[in-house]
Order: C-alpha cells, then sequence, then structure tokens
C-alpha cells in the first residue's frame, strides 16, 4: 500500500495529465529512408523551397546498411523536396505517413515511388493525374474543330468539368491535405460559365484560383503554389495581353493572399519567374517586388542572384536610353539603330518563318503609313539565317521600312543584346531613344501612337 500523502497523490494525477496533454498535442517524428538500388551516393540532402530556390535543410550520409534516413517533427502536413541537387529532386511530404520507403534509381530519384497505400504515393498519383487535364481539354478542343459554336463546346466540356470536380472531392477523402492541393488544378471550362465575363482571357484572369481559399494556412505548406502562379502569369504573357492589364490582373490574385504567409512569398516568386527571359518589364518590377518584401540584412544565396538578374535588366526597363546596335541591311551595309534618333520608332524583332509576326505586318504597316509623315519609323531586325527567305518575306508583305539582320537566328546580337526570347518582340522608342513601351501589337501599339501624334 502506498504511504504518499493524499495531497501528492493528487499532485501527481494533475502532473500525468499535464504530460499526457503536452504529448498530445507535440510535433510527432516523421520518417524518411531512402535506399538506392544500384549505387551509394557519398551524401543526400533534404531541401525546402524559399519561393525562389531550394535551400539545404538536412544533410545525411549513409548509415551502415547503405539508407540515408531523414526524420522531421510537425503537427500538420509539410511539402519538402529530397536529392543530390536542386535540379532532380523528388517531392515529399512529411507529416501523412509515420514512415516512408524510397528506393530510387542512380541518378533518377523523381522518378521513384512510394509504396501503394501511403498518402504519397497518392500524392504522386494526384500530381500524374492533374497534368493530364490540360491535354484532355485540348483535346475536346481539336475534336470540335475551331469553328465549334457555343453549344456544342458547352456541351463537350461539362463532362470534363464534372470529372474536374468529382476527382477533387475523390482526393478531398483521402484527406483533407490532398484536398487542397487538388483545388489548385481545378479550372473549369469558360463555356459553361454563367459569370457573364466578357472574354475567356478574362474569365482565366479572374478564375484560375476559384477553388482555392487563400487564407487556408495549409498552403504555407504546399510550395506548388509557386509552379501554379508561374503558370498563371506565363499563360497571361503567352496571349500578349498588355503588361499594364497583367500587372492588374496578378496584383488582384495577390491581395487575396494574407501579405505576411509563405504562400504569398511562393506565389509572388512564382509570378517572377514566370517573366523572366520573357518579358523584362514585368520580371523587373515584380523582382524588385520580391527583393524589397524578403531580403533581410544578411541576403541568403537565392536573393542575391535575383537582384543580380534584375540589376541585368535594368537596362531594358522603360524610360532608359534603348542601347544601340548596328547589324548590315539588306544591300549588306551596315546600318546603327542610332541613326533614326528624333522619330518615335518602334524596333520589331521578327522573321520570315514566325506567323505572329506576319500575320502582324499588315498592322504595323498600316500605322507606318499613318504616322511616318509625323516622325514614325519601324527597324525590323530579323531572325533569319537565311537571306533568301528574309527578303522574300519583305518583299511580299510589302514592308517599307528599314531592315536589317545578321542572319544568325536566336544568336542575333540585336536580339540577344535585348533579350529576346521569343517573337514578335517590339521596344516602342521616343525622340531621343528613350523606351516608352515593350511589347506592342495590334489596337494596343495604335493606341499609344494616337497618344503620341493624336489624330
Amino acid at each position: 500500500m502506498s504511504t504518499l500523502p493524499q495531497s501528492l497523490h493528487k499532485w501527481s494525477f494533475v502532473l500525468l495529465l499535464a504530460i499526457i496533454s503536452v504529448s498530445a498535442f507535440a510535433a510527432k517524428p516523421y520518417v524518411l529512408d531512402v535506399k538506392y538500388v544500384d549505387c551509394l551516393p557519398p551524401k543526400l540532402m533534404l531541401y525546402e523551397f524559399d519561393g525562389i530556390t531550394f535551400s539545404i535543410l538536412q544533410v545525411k550520409k549513409p548509415g551502415e546498411d547503405s539508407t540515408f534516413a531523414f526524420s522531421i517533427d510537425t503537427k500538420t502536413p509539410k511539402m519538402y523536396f529530397v536529392g543530390q541537387q536542386p535540379n532532380v529532386l523528388k517531392p515529399v511530404i512529411f507529416g501523412l505517413d509515420k514512415k516512408l520507403f524510397l528506393r530510387p534509381r542512380c541518378r533518377k530519384i523523381p522518378n521513384a515511388t512510394f509504396a501503394e497505400g501511403t498518402y504519397n504515393r497518392e500524392v504522386e498519383r494526384l500530381l500524374q493525374e492533374a497534368a493530364m487535364f490540360p491535354s484532355k481539354e485540348q483535346g475536346v478542343r481539336n475534336r470540335l474543330g475551331k469553328g465549334a459554336d457555343l453549344e456544342s463546346l458547352k456541351k463537350a466540356m461539362k463532362p470534363l468539368d464534372k470529372e474536374k470536380l468529382d476527382w477533387a472531392k475523390k482526393k478531398r477523402a483521402i484527406h483533407p491535405f490532398l484536398g487542397k492541393m487538388a483545388d489548385l488544378h481545378i479550372y473549369l471550362s469558360f463555356a459553361n460559365d454563367e459569370s457573364n465575363y466578357s472574354s475567356e482571357l478574362e474569365y482565366f484572369a479572374r478564375e484560375f484560383f476559384h477553388y482555392v481559399d487563400w487564407k487556408d494556412p495549409a498552403y504555407q505548406d504546399i510550395p506548388m503554389v509557386f509552379d501554379l502562379f508561374k503558370t498563371y502569369a506565363s499563360t497571361l504573357n503567352r496571349y500578349r495581353q498588355e503588361n499594364a492589364l497583367q500587372q492588374v490582373y496578378i496584383e488582384e490574385m495577390l491581395e487575396k493572399i494574407p501579405a505576411d504567409s509563405k504562400t504569398y512569398r511562393y506565389a509572388l516568386g512564382g509570378v517572377t519567374m514566370a517573366y523572366r527571359g520573357v518579358n523584362a518589364e514585368l520580371f523587373t518590377y515584380f523582382g524588385k517586388q520580391y527583393i524589397k518584401k524578403y531580403k533581410t540584412a544578411k541576403p541568403n544565396a537565392s536573393i542575391i542572384n535575383l537582384e543580380r538578374m534584375v540589376n541585368a535588366e535594368h537596362h531594358l526597363d522603360v524610360g532608359q536610353v534603348a542601347p544601340d546596335f548596328t547589324l548590315e541591311d539588306t544591300n549588306g551595309q551596315p546600318f546603327s539603330m542610332s541613326s533614326l534618333r528624333g522619330k518615335v520608332l518602334l524596333i520589331d524583332f521578327w522573321a520570315s518563318w514566325c506567323g505572329p509576326c506576319r500575320r502582324e505586318n499588315p498592322n504595323v504597316k498600316r500605322l507606318y503609313a499613318k504616322y511616318h509623315s509625323k516622325g514614325f519609323d519601324v527597324l525590323g531586325v530579323s531572325l533569319d539565317r537565311k537571306k533568301a527567305s528574309w527578303l522574300a518575306a519583305i518583299q511580299k508583305d510589302g514592308l517599307p521600312w528599314h531592315h536589317i539582320s545578321d542572319l544568325k537566328g536566336w544568336q542575333c546580337a540585336a536580339s540577344r543584346l535585348y533579350k529576346v526570347r521569343s517573337i514578335p518582340s517590339t521596344f516602342l522608342l521616343d525622340k531621343d531613344g528613350k523606351i516608352i513601351a515593350k511589347g506592342m501589337r495590334g489596337p494596343a501599339l495604335e493606341q499609344k501612337l494616337k497618344q503620341i501624334f493624336g489624330e
């Protein structure tokens, strides 16, 4: 029989309850064991994503049985990445499966799969299935053809819309975390929307993330937010929306996300990197925002690298004097861009094989005829390799302005100087040679010239 005083018995019971309570809510260790089947690397890393790039969280050497053992304590599911280098990684979610095993082949860790019956295997399946939705939608459009009427499109798209919603519901039933991942990929057809948007592009811009609750803290642990925002911004840019309108759409979307969350950092990082190399103005704009928001007294490597990339684009910012260049004209004579100083100049990067460029030529011809006498000029910079094709396109399209090229294709000195990675690509300069607009085409170019010259 116990000889402890009654009061001590009570305190012991209270202490026991406290220990049990703390244990119940404490973060639990989740384990990942990785064992290569055909090689043994000297070390393996666990990475976390910081919004732009990957940073090393853990470094492990193989144990006696050649296994790399990683452990994370967490109360909620969190996505990390495992691999030997940042560009060859396997996503893994800690906080779902108590213990995971991965058996990759050497240098092929992204292709390794988790065991059936694990939540991480369901995540793999989710990502594979989500990647198929765009091709399924395109398949429906291809079967209908370009001339399909709205009712036919509605009827054809409705089963796919239902499939997406049912798919997300099933993922949610497996685990709420998977449901949140699935919601990132649910984009229903414009044909069956009843919100009266003026165009499919506006619908896309405002409804791409319709099913996502950005205030849900779970998205702070789903770095694929970066990838989806990168897709979102890339699509807006691919359809040649004016930069000002793209910026409005993106900032409206970012405003829905808590500004102090990791989710916001993923989203802003995805937008920034979407524009790298394809839209210098918006890359610089959002890149500067990212740097301002996340740069610390001791910035990490990703911030330093982003600053370097943004500074490299600075000479092409609106308001900067456009860098001069000299190439040969159609007669083989050197011609400098600066020789047209004093005129409002459109530098037009194009090629004979570029369909969108050729389709835009009649619009530029019309504006050239209207405003040339008032001081508007065009300099065509061709990314052709064959002179005969270049000259034939100029003659066939009847292009009366100046034309130059070094016939080096994408290695053209001027296109590299202006960081042109897709065509058509345009730069509009004022009479002093300063950049006043970029990416101007169609109605946007016409409206800008109206502002400059009047009717």
